[in-house]
């Protein structure tokens, strides 16, 4: 009698450890370094760079255009403000990852400078997602950029 109760009181005990489950690895998107490129991209001047951040068939929306590809948002947004596009910064307000899907949403500000003068001084709110690619990389499917000065 007394062996049973010992085999039903290990038995109990080996039943009643939690076993640990398996080991998932996710690879998180590096938000803050693609964030940090966004910037990086823009402040040097460098279209091609800001050009390549994005898919193909990238969605843009600012306070003034609807771009639907990277074609687009290039000659209509990053030719527009390459130029005159300094020290932008941005802040981080919230951020996601998982293995292939990662965002972002945050302020800006930046300046504007033309002919060595700062002209504006625009601040606002963003959201960017990426999508990570089949070769490992990863891009911008979609953005929404918002000035927070009202217009007219």
């Amino acid at each position: 009698m007394r062996t049973i109760i010992s085999v039903i009181f290990v038995t109990g005990i080996l039943f009643s450890c939690q076993q640990p489950g398996a080991v998932v690895s996710v690879t998180k998107a590096p938000v803050d370094s693609l964030i940090n490129n966004w910037c990086k991209s823009w402040n040097e001047h460098d279209s091609a760079a800001v050009q390549n951040l994005f898919l193909p068939d990238a969605l843009l929306i600012d306070d003034d255009l609807i771009a639907t590809n990277v074609t687009d948002l290039s000659g209509k947004w990053i030719q527009k403000g390459i130029n005159v596009v300094n020290n932008l910064k941005a802040t981080k307000l919230q951020e996601w990852s998982e293995a292939g899907r990662a965002g972002y949403t945050g302020t800006y500000q930046l300046d504007v400078i033309v002919n060595d003068s700062v002209i504006a001084k625009p601040a606002g709110v963003f959201s960017v997602n990426w999508l990570k690619t089949t070769d490992g990389q990863w891009k911008i499917t979609t953005a929404t950029i918002h000035s927070f000065s009202k217009k007219g």
